[in-house]
């Protein structure tokens, strides 16, 4: 066996010039797609962090049952009552192992005012101290700190300090006239409906600024503590409860355990996971969109790989078609010639994806020493476009063109040993 491996090895070299061809364009197609694979890993990990941490969701949101599609038209049936939120947290101290923190959300429409000018917005309500929290996890800090404005992070105690502090982004700030950056001292007013459908009114204190990461939210959303927010709905009720876990991983095993739980329970709540599309169509909209051009280029690589092997395979049995005739007339069995050419490609495709490995890994660090900035589709904003090279996605990438190598040598040398011996033989290599 190890024969054939020697054998297979010192063929490549019989013909440099064909073997380089070869080569190259695997660790070219090797290369292209594990930087795909780099960039779609790290546009996932950053819009995970994003959903979880920025956009306060938590790994896992409950609901009121239908409250999703409910909520903005019968509010006061979809909210979550203080008892509501006693029964989820008795059920959730069965997976304290899991969980983090918890923390509750309240969303609504208003308009703000500053005495001059009136502007719609949407107002979130969030915790000050899971806000606090979350701006602090290093999986956002790691993956996704372009989506943080540095005065977010500065200013992580305002919330807790003075809970009438409202966080606009610069766009509002800007159609509402206000002096930018914004001073802490200028009071603005939010008027709009109460759960009951009346009119009602609050004053907050303009101190903060966020941004959504996204263009179309930039000139919409404002965040407010869900004190205040409580305040100008007349309610002590929220409209979701989220739930941090310590770790990405045990998500869905939560998820399922909980769902299980409020079904034997006949609890009335619905359970999201993060980029469940029902309250994260950006998630999955982007991730369809990445995977589904991921997949497409993946076609392009594998068929041109596949191509120029069988190309190459070719042309080097049609020159060695006497040699493979002579194997069989000294007692080779057409499964070992077919074995032997086989492990030839299989040999060069590892010996130019190790090349590969290599490249890779030195582009994505370069491109991210560059520190190149981008405006992504949708974004609000330039951020870093950065490359993360993963193991798991080479030896992914790996695996895929060896296959591809394999089947196609495979395929082209089985062909050739249909012909008959004494054709093989006689075959002067002009032909095939």
């Amino acid at each position: 066996m190890s024969q054939f491996w020697e054998f297979a090895f010192k063929n490549l070299f019989r013909n440099k010039r064909r073997t380089l061809s070869t080569a190259t364009a695997i660790c070219v197609g090797f290369v292209g797609l594990n930087l795909l694979g780099a960039y779609i890993y790290r546009s996932k990990k950053a819009l995970d962090a994003t959903s979880v941490y920025s956009a306060q969701r938590g790994h896992i949101s409950i609901y009121k049952k239908n409250a999703v599609e409910q909520y903005q038209v019968k509010p006061r049936q979809y909210v979550l009552t203080k008892k509501d939120i006693e029964e989820i947290q008795i059920v959730l101290k069965q997976y304290g192992d899991s969980v983090d923190y918890t923390s509750t959300k309240l969303s609504a429409t208003a308009l703000i005012s500053n005495g001059t000018k009136s502007y719609p917005v949407v107002v979130y309500g969030f915790e000050p101290e899971s806000y606090k929290k979350s701006l602090q996890q290093k999986d956002l800090l790691l993956w996704a700190k372009d989506w943080v404005i540095p005065s977010q992070l500065e200013n992580l105690d305002i919330f807790i300090q003075n809970p009438e502090t409202i966080s606009l982004t610069q766009r509002i700030g800007e159609v509402m006239a206000l002096d930018y950056p914004f001073k802490s001292s200028e009071y603005l007013q939010l008027a709009g409906k109460n759960l009951d459908g009346d009119l009602n009114a609050i004053n907050v204190l303009l101190g903060a600024e966020h941004t959504t990461g996204l263009q179309f939210l930039e000139d919409t959303v404002v965040l407010l503590p869900i004190q205040k927010v409580q305040e100008l709905l007349s309610t002590d009720s929220v409209e979701s409860f989220s739930i941090y876990l310590k770790t990405f991983s045990d998500t869905n095993d939560v998820i399922q355990k909980l769902r299980q739980h409020f079904d034997k329970m006949k609890l009335n709540y619905d359970v999201f996971r993060f980029d469940d599309v029902a309250i994260n169509s950006m998630h999955q909209g982007t991730m369809g969109f990445l995977y589904v051009m991921g997949g497409f280029f993946v076609f392009l690589i594998c068929t041109a790989v596949s191509l120029t092997i069988i190309n190459s395979l070719t042309m080097g049995i049609i020159e060695r078609t006497r040699e493979i005739g002579t194997l069989r007339a000294v007692g080779f069995k057409v499964q070992q010639v077919i074995e032997l050419f086989t492990k030839e490609s299989i040999l060069l495709a590892a010996l130019s994806m190790l090349v590969g490995v290599i490249l890779s890994f030195m582009i994505c660090e370069i491109v991210n020493k560059l520190e190149i900035k981008f405006f992504p589709p949708g974004a609000s904003q330039k951020i870093l476009f950065i490359l993360n090279w993963n193991v798991g996605i080479a030896a992914s990438v790996f695996v895929l063109l060896m296959l591809v190598t394999w089947l196609s040598s495979y395929l082209v040398i089985k062909n050739k040993m249909k012909v008959k011996l004494i054709s093989l033989i006689n075959d002067s290599g002009e032909n095939s």
